[in-house]
């Protein structure tokens, strides 16, 4: 399975959690919503000054066509000029460094939303509403997301197992392509879909002497869990 945890990005107070225990989600549902305002208002702020700072730029390309005006006339120095065309690269400066508060603003304004990264079923939330959430001391995990579908088994191989298929391969790249997976359930049936390796396995367990092995199945009815257990069988490919 795949597995990832809901933790705040800023500090703020959670205001609603909009999922129950178990319920399924889609990716990019909202999970957890803290309450806006401060980071609207820096919002606000952030795009007051850009304005400020655009309207500032303006003046200044004005002062510079004025200058040039002048400087053709001979009315003022070349170092006056210069000094006009200066203040421009600093009011346009000034403009960039405004647009990038906005892109914060609305970034923070964003975090006060947190959605699920991906399909999943959801753990029971483990803050309250109505709190407030403090990532100070590191962070804090809120719930926990678990992706069903596709869903991973794990194997273990024992050694006699594992020899007998190296001798049939010689490389394990040649091995991955040549088996194919299945699982029969605790009840015996086989479950209705067959798959490759993902992946193998670097070594063996001291204590059972098997290598892990995992293969990936799809789970659309979700009705693989984490936790259950089935018996890994494998098979030459076309046998």
């Amino acid at each position: 399975m795949r597995e990832a945890e809901i933790t705040p990005i800023v500090n703020g107070w959670l205001r609603k959690i909009d999922f129950a225990p178990g319920q399924f989600v889609a990716e990019g549902d909202v999970l957890f919503e803290f309450a806006k305002p401060p980071a609207e208002y820096r919002l606000q702020l952030a795009t007051a000054q850009r304005d400020v700072a655009a309207a500032q730029l303006l003046e200044a390309i004005a002062d510079v066509k004025r200058s040039e005006t002048l400087r053709e006339r001979d009315v003022i120095s070349d170092v006056e000029l210069e000094k006009n065309e200066a203040l421009q690269a600093i009011a346009a400066a000034n403009v960039a460094a405004a647009e990038a508060n906005v892109g914060l603003a609305r970034l923070g304004v964003m975090q006060m939303t947190l959605k699920a990264p991906f399909d999943g079923v959801m753990s029971a939330p483990l803050v309250r509403e109505n709190g407030w959430q403090d990532i100070g001391n590191g962070n804090i995990a809120m719930a926990f997301i678990t992706q069903l579908d596709p869903i991973q088994v794990r194997g273990e191989v024992p050694y006699d197992i594992y020899a007998a298929r190296q001798k049939l391969f010689a490389f394990d790249e040649a091995l991955i392509d040549g088996l194919v997976f299945s699982i029969a359930l605790p009840d015996g049936t086989l479950y209705p879909h067959d798959v490759t390796l993902v992946s193998g396995g670097h070594e063996f367990e001291e204590g059972t002497q098997t290598i892990t092995v995992w293969t990936e199945y799809p789970n659309t009815d979700r009705f693989l869990r984490p936790g259950l257990r089935v018996a890994v069988q494998s098979r030459l490919k076309g046998g």
